[in-house]
């Protein structure tokens, strides 16, 4: 597992800045041309983007640079994506409302330091071409989802899933396989 620990450097702080003062404009606007505004932020600041990219209005977008998109991804309303310890999405993945999708988390090991305190694990995510997270569901850091599988509603998913499989619950189990033949 590629596990970094450290605190954000002030360049860092000054390109989070920066991104969310440009973001913010361009979140909310309803219709073809806030497709289009976020197509263009995602373009302009994403480590790339292969493709075409769908973002309704109002996901909420951090460290953007650190975010690779495949071709014709789709987010849909109120999804938290933070990249902080990269997130690569594959072609066609389909990202549900209210999806949470973070690569770091804080450290809660022994320590005399508050968690406040403490620098964050940055911990990649990857989620595989073909993939769809329903509604409410949130992707832990270090998590790799395998091409064509389901994520189902409102689930917690904090270990890799196989291709073609879909899983559900908090924490998520496996329910069933997609796999033909």
């Amino acid at each position: 597992m590629n596990l970094a620990i450290k605190k954000f450097s002030f360049k860092e702080l000054i390109y989070l800045e920066i991104e969310q003062y440009l973001y913010f404009p361009v979140k909310y606007i309803p219709g073809s041309l806030g497709f289009f505004l976020r197509f263009l932020f995602v373009k302009c600041f994403s480590k790339s983007l292969a493709g075409m990219i769908w973002i309704q209005p109002g996901v909420e977008l951090i460290h953007t640079n650190k975010i690779e998109f495949g071709r014709n991804v789709g987010i849909n309303t109120g999804t938290y994506i933070n990249g902080v310890g990269t997130i690569k999405f594959g072609d066609f993945a389909l990202i549900g409302n209210n999806v949470t999708i973070s690569s770091g988390k804080h450290p809660i090991g022994p320590s005399s330091k508050h968690i406040y305190e403490m620098p964050s694990e940055r911990i990649p995510i990857v989620l595989g071409s073909g993939c769809w997270l329903a509604a409410g569901s949130v992707i832990l850091p270090g998590v790799t989802i395998g091409e064509g599988s389901v994520v189902g509603a409102n689930s917690v998913i904090g270990k890799d899933i196989p291709a073609y499989e879909v899983y559900a619950g908090a924490p998520a189990v496996k329910i069933k396989s997609r796999k033909f033949g």
